[in-house]
């Protein structure tokens, strides 16, 4: 018999609209999940983004339009403080040795122990020294490119090599040959120009004297030096592995980084003799002599017999507290700008020769100061020379620090918080 078929159920319309009313509710929430999901997912990118891309790319600095990355600075930061560390920890290590019952070994744990200290301090303003560190790596990146200046990848590779060689207290191949030349042209040069003893006079021996054979004085000869070590291949590399291990997990900082703070090192060289065959050897001068008192009421006194006619040298050599140059009536010398102190320079400078200036003080006392001659472009003494020569690069850098060129994005929240131990 065959099945009776299922009568279909019509729904109400009350029934209809309730069920598309549900169904347009569900669709309500879902969306509304979706869009809150999406949003969940996109603060979430953003604040990985803004963590681990965009903070660590931001500009902690920019040279000329070109950025120096917060992420390269925090490395170079944490680069620096654990080499400061390293040297305070073997700092220690020899002040341990010493023993403090021995007076001997005082002077020496007092040197070690300011040495800590002067270290110490530094590690309080690292954060700004890396930074100007950083600007003048760049400045000098960039100076470099329009005089030609560059290094090759060998002068990295044996600049390498001498800071491995030089950590383990020995020394590389070309370093070991030059000190065998040197040695062989000193010794050279010496039996060259060793003098002929000239003739002394014999004394003629008195009636009490007695005639001896004379004893030769034995001769003892310095102990030899120490033969440095040469590092063979295999002691640079284990070496060599070992620190840029110990860099990538101290400072975070690759093989790469490494090698570009000595071609940084190996550039500043470069430049650094590049400015120093152009620093002018002649400058402005004055030729002056001075008296120095202790009061302005000796002061004024010495102005005084000055104004009444007496002789400015015999002042000087019998009233001026400078004994450096009291016996030679207060004579300087010959001097350029950037010697004295800023006050007695900007009244010498001031000065016409025969003029005598009135009371400058400084923080050495009062001076009356007397300039002789003038000279507007006299050849520098060569330690003068030497000294700008050695300060050239340093001036020019500093000037570019804080000129327009360089535009600085520093906040505190930019530097990595000292790891445990440090």
């Amino acid at each position: 018999m065959a099945k009776r078929a299922k009568k279909r159920v019509s729904l109400t319309k009350k029934q209809i609209a309730r069920s598309k009313k549900a169904r347009r509710e569900q669709r309500i929430i879902t969306l509304g999940l979706t869009v809150v999901s999406v949003v969940i997912a996109v603060v979430l990118g953003l604040g990985l983004y803004q963590e681990y891309v965009a903070k660590p790319a931001s500009p902690v600095a920019v040279v000329n339009g070109v950025p120096i990355r917060t992420d390269t600075y925090q490395k170079m930061v944490r680069y620096r403080r654990f080499l400061m560390l390293n040297y305070i920890a073997n700092l220690q290590a020899q002040k341990a040795q010493l023993d403090p019952a021995d007076e001997s070994s005082q002077f020496m744990a007092q040197y070690l122990q300011q040495s800590i200290d002067e270290v110490q301090r530094q590690m309080t303003i690292l954060d700004m020294q890396v930074l100007d560190n950083l600007i003048d790596e760049e400045l000098i990146r960039q100076e470099s490119v329009p005089n030609g200046l560059s290094v090759a990848e060998q002068e990295v590779n044996d600049a390498i090599r001498r800071e491995v060689a030089r950590g383990a207290g020995f020394v590389t191949v070309p370093d070991a040959t030059a000190t065998a030349a040197a040695a062989v042209e000193a010794t050279a040069t010496a039996a060259f120009f060793t003098p002929t003893p000239l003739p002394t006079a014999t004394p003629t021996l008195t009636v009490t004297e007695a005639v001896s054979p004379t004893t030769p004085t034995p001769t003892v000869p310095p102990p030899p030096m120490p033969t440095p070590h040469v590092m063979t291949e295999g002691e640079f590399l284990e070496r060599y592995k070992a620190m840029l291990d110990a860099l990538r997990k101290e400072a975070g900082l690759s093989e790469a980084d490494y090698r570009k703070t000595i071609e940084a090192n190996l550039l500043y060289s470069e430049l650094q003799d590049l400015f120093a065959s152009r620093a002018p050897t002649t400058e402005e001068q004055v030729h002056a002599r001075h008296i120095l008192v202790e009061t302005e009421e000796e002061a004024q006194t010495v102005l005084a017999r000055l104004e009444a006619g007496e002789d400015f040298v015999s002042l000087a050599k019998e009233l001026s507290t400078d004994e450096g140059t009291r016996e030679d009536g207060g004579d300087l010398g010959w001097f350029p700008r950037g010697v004295m102190a800023p006050e007695f320079e900007e009244t010498a400078f001031a000065l016409q020769p025969g003029e005598t200036s009135e009371i400058v003080q400084t923080s050495f006392g009062y001076h009356i100061i007397l300039v002789e001659e003038r000279d507007p472009d006299r050849e520098l003494e060569p330690y003068l020379l030497e000294q700008r020569q050695i300060s050239a690069l340093s001036e020019w850098l500093e000037e570019q620090r804080q000129s327009e060129a360089v535009e600085r994005h520093w906040s505190s929240d930019k530097v990595l918080p000292a790891a445990a131990g440090q």
